[in-house]
Protein backbone atom coordinates (compact mmCIF):
# COMPACT_ATOMS: atom_id res chain seq x y z
CA UNK A 1 0.00 0.00 0.00
CA UNK A 2 1.44 3.34 -1.02
CA UNK A 3 0.82 6.38 1.16
CA UNK A 4 1.48 10.00 0.41
CA UNK A 5 4.52 11.45 2.15
CA UNK A 6 2.20 13.94 3.84
CA UNK A 7 0.36 11.05 5.50
CA UNK A 8 3.54 10.13 7.38
CA UNK A 9 4.01 13.73 8.49
CA UNK A 10 0.43 14.01 9.76
CA UNK A 11 0.65 10.75 11.71
CA UNK A 12 4.03 11.78 13.14
CA UNK A 13 2.69 15.15 14.27
CA UNK A 14 -0.41 13.55 15.82
CA UNK A 15 1.71 11.09 17.81
CA UNK A 16 3.99 13.96 18.89
CA UNK A 17 0.98 15.95 20.11
CA UNK A 18 -0.27 12.87 21.96
CA UNK A 19 3.14 12.49 23.60
CA UNK A 20 3.12 16.10 24.84
CA UNK A 21 -0.48 15.72 25.97
CA UNK A 22 0.53 12.67 28.03
CA UNK A 23 3.08 14.81 29.93
CA UNK A 24 0.14 16.51 31.65
CA UNK A 25 -1.56 13.21 32.52
CA UNK A 26 -1.68 12.62 36.28
CA UNK A 27 -2.18 8.86 36.13
CA UNK A 28 0.67 6.49 36.97
CA UNK A 29 -0.24 3.86 34.40
CA UNK A 30 -1.91 3.72 31.03
CA UNK A 31 -3.63 0.96 29.08
CA UNK A 32 -1.57 -0.15 26.08
CA UNK A 33 -2.73 -3.14 24.02
CA UNK A 34 -5.10 -4.23 26.81
CA UNK A 35 -2.38 -4.17 29.51
CA UNK A 36 -1.68 -1.56 32.12
CA UNK A 37 1.83 -0.22 31.63
CA UNK A 38 3.85 2.45 33.37
CA UNK A 39 3.12 5.91 32.03
CA UNK A 40 6.75 6.39 30.93
CA UNK A 41 6.59 3.19 28.87
CA UNK A 42 3.47 4.56 27.20
CA UNK A 43 5.18 7.90 26.56
CA UNK A 44 8.23 6.17 25.13
CA UNK A 45 6.02 4.11 22.83
CA UNK A 46 4.23 7.23 21.55
CA UNK A 47 7.47 9.13 21.06
CA UNK A 48 9.07 6.20 19.23
CA UNK A 49 6.11 5.91 16.84
CA UNK A 50 6.21 9.68 16.21
CA UNK A 51 9.93 9.61 15.43
CA UNK A 52 9.54 6.65 13.07
CA UNK A 53 6.79 8.34 11.07
CA UNK A 54 8.66 11.66 10.90
CA UNK A 55 11.79 9.82 9.72
CA UNK A 56 9.73 8.04 7.06
CA UNK A 57 8.44 11.41 5.89
CA UNK A 58 11.94 12.85 5.50
CA UNK A 59 13.17 9.66 3.77
CA UNK A 60 10.34 9.86 1.23
CA UNK A 61 10.96 13.57 0.73
CA UNK A 62 14.66 12.91 0.14
CA UNK A 63 13.93 10.07 -2.31
CA UNK A 64 11.45 12.23 -4.19
CA UNK A 65 14.03 15.03 -4.45
CA UNK A 66 16.71 12.61 -5.69
CA UNK A 67 14.39 11.28 -8.40
CA UNK A 68 13.92 14.78 -9.78
CA UNK A 69 17.65 15.29 -10.25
Amino acid sequence: MKFSKNFYLVIGVLFTIDFFYSLFDTRHSHELFFWDVDLWVYRGYRLLIALVFIKLYFDKKKNEKNQLI
